[in-house]
C-alpha cells in the first residue's frame, strides 16, 4: 500500500531539480507521480516553472494533469502551447473533460484548438459545448457499454471485451433497443454470476433512472447520491442515449457546489470553482466582497436608527445599553443556526415549500424552548450584575422573544428565496444576522420600556 504523498516535499524536490537544471531526473520523478499530485505542485509554481514542468510530461500524463490543475494554471498552460500541442493533449482526455477545459478558453483560441484536433474527437467536444454550462450535457462521457436486450449474457460479455479498453464506465452495461433508445441497465456483477445462455432482457433492470442533457449538474449529483449510482445515463428527448455522467464528475460537482454555497453563505460572491486562494487577484476579491459588505453596512445602519428612536429611554436608564450586545448577539447566532440548518434541508430535499407552516411551527417551538433556557441564564446574570429585578425580567423576556423571532426569520427567508427561484445560500448568515440585530434591538427596547415605564 502506498501512503499519500507529501506535497510539500514533492514541491521542494521539483523546485530543487528546476534550479539545478536536472531535467531528466525531474522527468523521471514526474512520470512516477500521480497526476493529481503533479497538478498540485504545478498550481504552486510560477508561470515559467509551470510551463517547464508541464513540458516534461508525456501526452497521456499531461492530459490527466491538465484535467486536475486549477483554472488559472490550466489557462496559462494552454496559452503557452501551440494549437497542435494542445490538441494532442486534449485528444487524450474524455470528451467531457476536454469540453470543460475549452469552455474557459477565448472563442478564437477555442476554435483553433478544435480545428487542430482529430475530427471525430472535435465533433464529440462540439456536441457537448452546445449544452448550457453546468448542465448534464456538458458532463457527458460518451464511452459506455451498450448491449441489446435479445443478446445472451455470453454475447454481452463478448461486447464488453471488445470495447472495455475504451470504456470509462464498466460498472453498468446499458441495454438499448434499435435506434439507441435506453430500456434498461445491467450491472457487471450480475452479468458475471449468471449462466451465459441467459438473455439480457431477463436480467436487466427496466425503466432506468436517467437525466436529460439540460438537467442542472446539481440535480445530477443529487440523483447519483440518492440512488447510490456509479454513473447516471443521459438521454435525449426521444429516449436515445447520449452518454453517462460518472461518479468522479459528480464528486467534482459536489465540491464545486459546496464551495459556491460556503462563499455565498459567508456573504461573498462565488467565483470559478477551480480557483484557488492565491490565484484570485486582490482586486477581484475586493470586487466580489464589496457589494455584500455595502449591503450589510446599510442593513447595519438600521441598528443605529433603532438606537436613535429609543434615545430618551436609554438616557433614563443607561443600564439598558449594557445588555444590547448580549441580546443582539443571541438573536444573530440563533438566526444563523436556523438558516444554515434550513438551507441544508432544502438542498437535500428534506423540506419543501409546502412544508412552510410546519417549519415555522417547529421553529417557534424550538425558539421558545431555547429562549426560556437562555432567558433563565440571562435573568441570573443581570441580578448578579447588581441590576434591579424588573430589568432582569425585561432582559430575560427579551431573550425569549428574540429567540422565537430569530428562528421565524431564519426559517421564512430561505423559504421565500426558494419560492422566488433564488438560491437560498444567497440568504447568507451575515444578512440574517444584520436583520435580526435591528429587529431584536427594537423588541428588547419595547419590552424594557413597557416593563420599566420609560
Amino acid at each position: 500500500m502506498t501512503a499519500p504523498i507529501d506535497i510539500d516535499r514533492l514541491e521542494a524536490e521539483v523546485r530543487g531539480a528546476l534550479e539545478r537544471r536536472e531535467l531528466e531526473q525531474l522527468r523521471a520523478l514526474l512520470a512516477a507521480t500521480y497526476p493529481p499530485d503533479v497538478a498540485d505542485v504545478i498550481d504552486r509554481l510560477d508561470d515559467d516553472d509551470q510551463i517547464a514542468v508541464f513540458r516534461l510530461l508525456q501526452p497521456e500524463q499531461a492530459a490527466e494533469v491538465l484535467d486536475e490543475t486549477s483554472l488559472d494554471a490550466t489557462r496559462e498552460l494552454i496559452s503557452e502551447l501551440t494549437a497542435a500541442e494542445a490538441a494532442d493533449i486534449l485528444e487524450e482526455l474524455d470528451s467531457d473533460d476536454a469540453a470543460a477545459i475549452l469552455t474557459e478558453d477565448v472563442p478564437e483560441r477555442q476554435q483553433a484548438l478544435l480545428d487542430a484536433m482529430d475530427p471525430a474527437d472535435a465533433a464529440d467536444v462540439r456536441a457537448l459545448l452546445r449544452y448550457p454550462p453546468q448542465s448534464a450535457g456538458r458532463l457527458v462521457n460518451d464511452y459506455f457499454v451498450a448491449v441489446r436486450p435479445e443478446m445472451s449474457c455470453a454475447q454481452a460479455l463478448d461486447e464488453l471485451r471488445a470495447i472495455v479498453h475504451d470504456s470509462a464506465v464498466i460498472v453498468y452495461l446499458y441495454v438499448v433497443e434499435e435506434g439507441g433508445r435506453l430500456v434498461g441497465t445491467l450491472s457487471l456483477r450480475n452479468l458475471l454470476v449468471v449462466p451465459p445462455t441467459q438473455l439480457v432482457r431477463d436480467l436487466m433492470r427496466p425503466n432506468p433512472i436517467a437525466v436529460a442533457p439540460e438537467a442542472d449538474q446539481e440535480e445530477v449529483a443529487r440523483i447519483v447520491s440518492r440512488y447510490d449510482l456509479a454513473a447516471v445515463p443521459v438521454v435525449r428527448a426521444d429516449g436515445s442515449m447520449l452518454g453517462v455522467v460518472t461518479v468522479d464528475d459528480v464528486l467534482d460537482i459536489l465540491v464545486e457546489e459546496s464551495t459556491e454555497d460556503v462563499l455565498r453563505f459567508g456573504g461573498a460572491s462565488a467565483g470559478q470553482p477551480d480557483e484557488t486562494y492565491f490565484t484570485v487577484p486582490i482586486r477581484t476579491a475586493v470586487q466580489r466582497r464589496l457589494p455584500w459588505l455595502l449591503l450589510l453596512f446599510v442593513g447595519g445602519s438600521l441598528t443605529a436608527n433603532v438606537l436613535g428612536m429609543f434615545e430618551s429611554e436609554l438616557e433614563k436608564m443607561v443600564a439598558l445599553t449594557f445588555y444590547v450586545p448580549l441580546l443582539i448577539g443571541t438573536g444573530g447566532n440563533t438566526g444563523a443556526q436556523t438558516v444554515s440548518t434550513l438551507i441544508r434541508a432544502l438542498a437535500l430535499g428534506e423540506v419543501r415549500l409546502r412544508d412552510a407552516w410546519r417549519v415555522v411551527g417547529r421553529e417557534v417551538l424550538a425558539g421558545l424552548v431555547l429562549g426560556l433556557l437562555l432567558g433563565i441564564v440571562a435573568f441570573g446574570k443581570v441580578l448578579v450584575d447588581g441590576q434591579i429585578f424588573v430589568l432582569a425580567g425585561a432582559v430575560a423576556l427579551s431573550v425569549v422573544a428574540i429567540c422565537v423571532w430569530a428562528n421565524v426569520i431564519g426559517a421564512l427567508v430561505p423559504m421565500a428565496a426558494r419560492r422566488m427561484n433564488v438560491d437560498p445560500a444567497l440568504v447568507s448568515a451575515p444578512m440574517i444576522t444584520t436583520l435580526v440585530d435591528a429587529t431584536g434591538l427594537a423588541i428588547y427596547l419595547l419590552i424594557a420600556g413597557a416593563m420599566l415605564n420609560l
